[in-house]
């Protein structure tokens, strides 16, 4: 596996897959209602968080400086992608010496670097990639976003009765929370969500090589 130091040198505005307009509008919540925003809003951080994390990548556009070493190939796999050439400021091989563009050739849509012969290590490469976020995140991403926050959402409701019996006696009633019920219910729910967000996920799926 090459060995790769990632810097970042102009960061993201925002990692927010959704725009709170975007997700009001998929839980039927009228514009004018401001209420949940502050609440929304939080939905919207955390959640955008975790498809990231399960993606194991930036999607917010940034400009980067990465570093390889160890490279198996002559192939570099950017870790902030899609990016278009003119997005790419420097490719040095070693550091301080800059390649001319003719000497590797760039796939916009994937982040992959193709050198046309080996060079010397380490290869550093300076350029800003990523999404527009959140206007220009993909609707794959938006929607994997979406389902997590409903069903975040509709977990947090359930628990305050799903779980909830009562035992009766004569004239005497008692209720309790039984725990093992609502997990249940929110383990089988999880994980019919999960299915429907990693085949929209698989795609954007960073894997280190």
């Amino acid at each position: 596996m090459a060995d790769i130091i990632i810097k970042v040198l102009t960061p993201a505005d925002t990692f927010d897959l959704l725009s709170l307009d975007e997700l009001k509008l998929a839980l039927n919540i009228a514009d004018t209602d401001t209420t949940q925003d502050e609440q929304l809003a939080q939905d919207i951080t955390r959640y955008s968080d975790v498809v990231a994390e399960l993606c194991n990548r930036v999607f917010g556009r940034e400009e980067v400086r990465e570093t390889w070493r160890c490279l198996g190939s002559r192939r570099l796999f950017l870790s902030h992608w899609p990016a278009a050439e003119a997005d790419i400021t420097s490719v040095e091989s070693p550091r301080g010496t800059v390649l001319d563009p003719s000497a590797y050739e760039f796939e916009e849509q994937s982040g992959k670097l193709e050198l046309f012969a080996t060079q010397s290590e380490p290869i550093v490469v300076t350029y800003t990639g990523g999404y527009t976020l959140p206007d220009k995140a993909p609707p794959a991403l938006k929607q994997a976003t979406e389902i997590m926050v409903l069903e975040g959402r509709a977990l947090r409701r359930s628990f305050g009765t799903s779980g909830i019996r009562s035992i009766a006696h004569k004239e005497a009633r008692v209720q309790f929370f039984d725990p093992l019920v609502s997990n249940a219910r929110a383990a089988s729910t999880l994980g019919w969500s999960m299915n429907s967000i990693n085949a929209l996920l698989s795609s954007y799926m960073r894997i280190e090589v």
